[in-house]
């Protein structure tokens, strides 16, 4: 018998998930899925039982719905699948980007999450935000999972696309590449700025100090190849 869990996201939005089977695994491998960017879509899809109450037979309506979450919905979902599936408890090597040395790390995701250092808000808007550019009205919204899988999907991302990424209309209509190249900077700034400003769901930035140089680095969460499938990157180093 699978545990099922229900569980109520950032934005209020029910969610009931269930542990995973070792197919949802098969998935991170797929390069295909990888570079279209839906692997991530179809790994949370493998645990969903139901969103709002509503049963999903279709894997594609499914992904849809999962794809119109809003992007810190979503980090809180993946990181609930995270600990329903394999716990809460997450042993990694992380190799220092200043020192380049490899140290072993404990977390307990579950404390991390109650004690507040996951940092997880309430939503401030409902509607996106309207800022005056040189070049017309653009309104500021939180990305989704269209958005993210619209960023997977370019080969070289700029800043331009980062800043289109929040950006959910410009002038009243989708925002054109074309169009954000005559953007002062200043404007580009504003829009990052107003972005960033942005606060709702759950940030997957995390602090790691190094053991050898003291430093402390910032990492997302994700980016850790153990949250996924524990115990690969552990090698002979270890804690």
């Amino acid at each position: 018998m699978i545990d099922t869990e229900k569980i109520i996201l950032p934005s209020g939005i029910e969610c009931e998930i269930q542990e995973l089977t070792a197919d949802a695994e098969r998935i991170l491998t797929n390069k295909s899925d990888i570079k279209s960017g839906q692997w991530i879509n179809k790994f949370m899809s493998k645990a969903i039982v139901s969103i709002e109450g509503k049963k999903y037979d279709n894997q594609g309506e499914l992904i849809s719905a999962l794809l119109d979450m809003r992007t810190g919905d979503r980090n809180y979902l993946l990181l609930q699948i995270r600990m329903q599936s394999y716990g809460d408890e997450m042993d990694f090597n992380f190799e220092c980007p200043k020192c380049h040395k490899t140290s072993g790390y404990h977390m307990n995701l579950r404390e991390m999450l109650d004690s507040g250092e996951l940092k997880v808000d309430s939503y401030q808007t409902d509607t996106p935000i309207a800022i005056k550019t040189r070049e017309g009205i653009a309104e500021i919204d939180y990305m989704t999972g269209r958005s993210e899988q619209w960023l997977a999907s370019i080969k070289d991302i700029d800043t331009i696309h980062l800043a289109m990424a929040v950006c959910k209309k410009f002038n009243d209509k989708a925002p054109e590449y074309k169009e954000f190249l005559k953007l002062p900077v200043r404007d580009l700034a504003k829009i990052r700025a107003t972005y960033a400003g942005l606060k709702g769901g759950l940030d997957p930035r995390i602090k790691i100090e190094c053991y050898e140089c003291d430093s402390e680095n910032e990492t997302m969460l994700y980016q850790i190849a153990d949250f996924f499938t524990p115990l690969t990157s552990l090698g002979n180093i270890g804690l």
